[in-house]
């Protein structure tokens, strides 16, 4: 009898630990298996919008940067120009070579960019949900249709500092009445600089901050002074000045100095600043940049 009562004890024994690993793979069953919110593919394909993800989350190959400088790298892809954002990518970007990017496709502000948020080396997460940056700026890229391909050329580098040279070029290329829109002209520029405003105080000058730096355009006999820029025009004339590159596109003459004795003046590296100039737009690769806030 004790025998048959020790052999039921072990039957009963063992299928509640049956039915316990059942109970226990059938909860594991009912689990959410989690899925990396990252779809994979080439850059080329998230740029052109061929691939779809929930919240245009993606992974890239960490590409090959035609240029850095802050929080804003560009890539190009062929004729695709590409731009991601991540904190302090000028002094980081080097460490990512051989990396998977996980990117978030944004598109504000313009243009759609890529902003970086997971960083993976050799199949493990080194850094997740890293931060955007704030407050950071984009060139402004227009379509061929935004841009007047018809302005008419003009040799604005031939522009001089003497009192006929300026009376010419008051006729050329400035309104003929106040408040007429001003002249727009295509030219090329070899020549730009970025150094310390030629009409600082003596104080200033000895100790210029980021706000005193301003844009010439440097010709043989004249300079002007870059005015009404685009933010990120600006950082792109920082790329096309550390590449060699030079301004191509649209000018416009904003004012000349009326005054002699102040056009008369050799400013070191500038010659003689005779007045003022915007860029409406410039062209970069098969692009066109905007030039000017709108």
């Amino acid at each position: 009898m004790f025998g048959v009562l020790t052999a039921r004890r072990g039957l009963s024994a063992l299928l509640l630990a049956l039915v316990a690993t059942t109970l226990f793979g059938l909860i594991g069953c009912g689990g959410k298996e989690e899925v990396d919110p990252y779809v994979y593919d080439s850059l080329r394909r998230v740029i052109k919008g061929d691939t779809l993800s929930v919240n245009f989350l993606f992974e890239i190959d960490a590409p090959k940067f035609e240029y850095v400088r802050g929080d804003v790298g560009m890539i190009r892809d062929g004729n695709l120009l590409e731009f991601l954002v991540a904190k302090d990518l000028e002094d980081t970007y080097p460490n990512l070579a051989g990396t998977l990017l996980g990117v978030k496709k944004t598109f504000t502000p313009q243009p759609t960019h890529l902003v970086l948020k997971r960083i993976k080396r050799n199949g493990v997460i080194e850094a997740d949900s890293l931060p955007t940056p704030q407050g950071y700026v984009l060139p402004k890229l227009l379509r061929s249709g935004q841009v007047d391909l018809e302005t008419p050329g003009a040799p604005l580098p031939d522009l001089g500092w003497k009192t006929k040279d300026i009376k010419n070029a008051r006729a050329v290329y400035l309104p003929e009445n106040e408040g007429d829109d001003l002249k727009a002209v295509q030219s090329g520029i070899e020549n730009f600089v970025y150094v310390p405003k030629h009409d600082l105080p003596e104080d200033k000058a000895a100790n210029p901050g980021p706000e005193d730096y301003a844009w010439y355009a440097v010709f043989p006999n004249a300079a002007l002074e870059i005015v009404n820029l685009d933010p990120g025009a600006d950082w792109m004339l920082h790329l096309l000045k550390d590449q060699d590159y030079p301004l191509v596109g649209s000018f416009s003459l904003v004012s000349l100095v009326d005054e002699y004795s102040q056009r008369k003046i050799e400013h070191p590296g500038l010659g003689h600043v005779v007045g003022t100039m915007q860029i409406n737009w410039f062209k970069f690769a098969n692009s066109f940049i905007q030039g000017t806030p709108k």
